[in-house]
């Protein structure tokens, strides 16, 4: 990691991550860090922190293997460090909340003044970024990858950068900051309203077409896009409970995200069923 390092201390999905920073100009490199991951940062020191290194290293060196599963980032290509970087922060902190929160694929925006949730879950690459981009900036931004649910129906914010694909950039994503596109964290603890679940079909015309789901059709729709789900406690009923409490799940299909709007606006100024 190079002689000179620097820390960036995170909590990020309730847990304090510290990202050590080396290799070459690594004053740059956390700076870029900290701009990219603003929401999230805190304070430095206090013990337990998980801990994940990154670097930018020269052309030609030898990188390190990398996966999703690594806490060791190390890449020529800034870009593609930063974007490995956010993976591999997400599979930490999932891997620390594991057995301890609902945690759904979803974009997830909050009503800034009551906290009153809207989560749209859906596979990676299918517009939860797009959405938090299109629909965020006049809500609280909760997050854009990993929504995760505590027991009495609060949200866990994990207000990572946003991962937006660019054609000029080919198989890398820009890593952007929150702020940079107009969005805030919650001011107010968020909690969940209501679940959707996006499928988003380019030729589909006119308005959205929602289907309310039954409750198995509901579960069988929503646990492909969890993780950790068979690690917590009885996670059928805990599913089963949250779809009861929030109205239960819709399916809408789509073409362009603003018209989700008014969907986002319904769940997001619903009173509280916790």
């Amino acid at each position: 990691m190079g002689q000179e390092t620097h820390v960036v201390p995170l909590h990020v999905l309730g847990t304090d991550v510290d990202v050590h920073v080396g290799g070459e100009d690594a004053g740059a490199t956390a700076a870029a860090i900290r701009e990219r991951w603003h929401l999230s940062l805190r304070e430095p020191g206090g013990e337990g922190a998980r801990t994940v290194e990154a670097a930018v290293i020269p052309e030609g060196a030898e990188a390190s293997a990398w996966s999703r599963s690594e806490t060791v980032v190390q890449d020529p290509d800034p870009r593609r460090m930063l974007q490995r970087l956010t993976q591999s922060i997400t599979y930490c902190v999932i891997g620390a909340r594991s057995g301890e929160l609902l945690m759904l694929h979803a974009a997830a925006l909050a009503d800034p003044g009551t906290g009153a949730t809207a989560a749209f879950v859906a596979p990676g690459n299918t517009g939860k970024t797009t959405l938090c981009r299109t629909l965020g900036p006049s809500r609280a931004y909760v997050t854009d990858e990993t929504l995760g649910v505590r027991r009495d129906g609060t949200v866990v914010p994990y207000l990572k950068p946003l991962s937006t694909r660019r054609p000029d950039w080919s198989g890398v994503k820009d890593e952007q900051a929150p702020g940079a596109l107009g969005l805030r964290g919650p001011q107010v603890e968020p909690w969940l309203a209501g679940l959707v679940i996006l499928r988003r079909e380019a030729e589909h015309e006119g308005e959205p077409v929602v289907e309310e789901l039954g409750l198995l059709d509901a579960v069988i729709a929503l646990t492909p896009e969890s993780s950790a789900f068979m690690k917590t406690e009885r996670p059928l009923h805990w599913l089963a409970s949250v779809l009861e409490r929030t109205g239960g799940a819709r399916r809408v299909t789509y073409s362009e995200v603003a018209d989700l709007e008014p969907l986002a606006a319904e769940i997001c100024g619903r009173t509280s069923p916790w």
